[in-house]
């Protein structure tokens, strides 16, 4: 434990599961008061009672812009301030199967877009105004290695993360001579119950993130010196086969 982040407020969405629960441990652990946001307090609850006095529940739907607002409300009224968000709440698809465009409903199109790229909008949007008072903030953006580089069958979630790298990259112009920095992290794999509940897990790599590994990241981001950034971060696992100290031509 040290104290990187003392003295500090962070929110995290998406902060009951995956990426966004470690990345609330970590903050927590480095001095972070860390405000938790899903979409349900029952399922932050465990993370709150693991972080304790420095977690503060925020039930709250990031489509929803009143919710948003609410969410940075909860967080000034700790402090004064909000010095980060980490924006990882995300859905991977609807109905499970991967699908090609020509079978995908709108609903199905709609539901992901909403969570994924309009839910980093309005939680960006919410948190803007007590940055740019500060002169000071960070937001971290998760988006994916499929917000790269398009995969068949899977049209609406790489859409999504495309548009987290747009929405993040004119942000980024727009406010970082504000003392405002916007970082986007593009993980590949990653073990989490994402797989399990978008019924895909038969579709799980071997070689994965961990939760634990894309969090030590983001901390990484948000302690860079002020004038230091670091643009669309790719963060990829080691291939089994080199963990083991092999190579191809072996």
């Amino acid at each position: 434990m040290s104290d990187s982040l003392s003295g500090k407020t962070a929110i995290v969405t998406g902060a009951a599961g995956g990426i966004g629960r470690a990345t609330a441990l970590k903050f927590a652990e480095e001095g972070a008061r860390v405000v938790l946001v899903d979409l349900s307090a029952e399922a932050l609850a465990p993370v709150a009672e693991e972080i304790g006095a420095a977690a503060t529940v925020c039930a709250a739907d990031i489509t929803s812009e009143d919710d948003m607002a609410r969410m940075a409300d909860t967080a000034m009224a700790l402090d004064g301030r909000i010095d980060i968000l980490v924006a990882s709440a995300g859905i991977l698809r609807v109905g499970g199967t991967l699908k090609p465009v020509a079978d995908t409903t709108f609903e199905e199109w709609r539901k992901v877009i909403d969570v994924n790229l309009t839910g980093t909008f309005l939680s960006n949007r919410a948190v803007l105004k007590p940055m740019l008072a500060q002169k000071e903030g960070d937001i971290v953006n998760i988006s994916s290695v499929t917000g790269k580089q398009g995969r068949a069958f899977d049209g609406p979630y790489a859409s999504s993360k495309f548009g987290i790298l747009g929405l993040s990259e004119s942000l980024a112009e727009e406010v970082q001579r504000d003392g405002v920095r916007v970082q986007t992290v593009l993980p590949d794999a990653v073990d989490t119950n994402i797989w399990d509940q978008s019924g895909t897990a038969a579709l799980k790599p071997r070689a994965m993130l961990t939760p634990g590994q894309v969090a030590e990241f983001v901390h990484y981001l948000v302690t860079l010196p002020r004038d230091a950034f670091l643009y669309n971060s790719v963060i990829a696992p080691v291939p089994l086969r080199k963990r083991r100290g092999k190579t191809k031509a072996e």
